[in-house]
């Protein structure tokens, strides 16, 4: 398997490669548009596995990441990699 990414604006598949714990590589919003960056071994499996209606997740990890990703989508907070490490920054209006 080879280390790959993909970028979707779709909110459920987010949640779903996030409860696969794929790394979230990337977030931004703009135009109330979230879209996500993820990474990771495998994730285009998992993609053909959503998309085929084969994926399999625990329902309290789903809802727990739906959760996690709305608190980034709506507090402001804008994900982008740097260096191989994670740098989380808060807009501030």
């Amino acid at each position: 398997m080879n280390n790959s990414n993909v970028t979707t604006t779709d909110f459920y598949l987010a949640a779903y490669l996030m409860a696969k714990s794929y790394q979230l590589a990337g977030h931004v919003r703009a135009n109330g548009k979230s879209q996500f960056e993820f990474e990771g071994n495998g994730i285009n499996e998992s993609l053909d596995d959503f998309y085929q209606d084969r994926a399999v997740i625990s329902p309290q990890a789903y809802g727990r990441t739906i959760r996690n990703l709305k608190a980034i989508m709506y507090n402001g907070t804008t994900l982008k990699p740097q260096n191989n490490c994670d740098n989380y920054t808060r807009k501030i209006s």
